[in-house]
């Protein structure tokens, strides 16, 4: 007998809730479906939306309880994002890049690029748990003419920033 994805995440998922001493509630279970669904990096806040369209009775505060559960049972990574807003990452620890001018965050899912930079990390004593951010400018920012910008290294991001991507 095959299991769907849908059957797999949540057995998964609740393992990984049990090993760390939780249940998997059916809220849990909710917020957990949304993120995977969204994709991406949403904010709690996104998230919360997302939850809302579905299930109406699911309040905001269990959506922000659940997300800080998953980050401490390690099945999301949060990511202070340059707007301020905190973002959410599933998955297993990978370098992300930033970019400062618009908050666009892309994966890279390239295992070497993480191995490289624990390696020098374990070299000085850290252990790396929860990937890696890196900021600068994306492609499409960059080709933008620097009327915006002032064409500086050192040059600051605007006060809100426009989203693509």
């Amino acid at each position: 007998m095959r299991m769907s994805i849908q059957s797999y995440e949540f057995a998964t998922l609740r393992r990984r809730l049990a090993r760390a001493g939780y249940r998997l509630t059916p809220q849990r279970w909710t917020v957990w479906a949304a993120l995977q669904e969204l994709g991406g990096h949403p904010s709690a806040e996104g998230l919360y939306r997302q939850v809302q369209r579905t299930h109406p009775m699911v309040s905001r505060a269990t959506v922000y309880k659940t997300l800080d559960l998953l980050v401490r049972v390690g099945l999301v990574t949060p990511l202070p994002a340059v707007d301020g807003v905190t973002r959410f990452d599933p998955g297993p620890p990978h370098v992300n890049l930033e970019c400062v001018w618009c908050g666009r965050i892309e994966d890279v899912q390239e295992p070497r690029a993480l191995a490289s930079l624990e390696r020098l990390a374990l070299r000085r004593g850290f252990r790396v748990d929860r990937g890696v951010v890196v900021q600068g400018t994306c492609a499409q920012c960059g080709a933008q003419p620097a009327n915006g910008r002032r064409g500086r290294a050192d040059s600051k991001p605007p006060e809100g920033r426009k989203r693509h991507g």
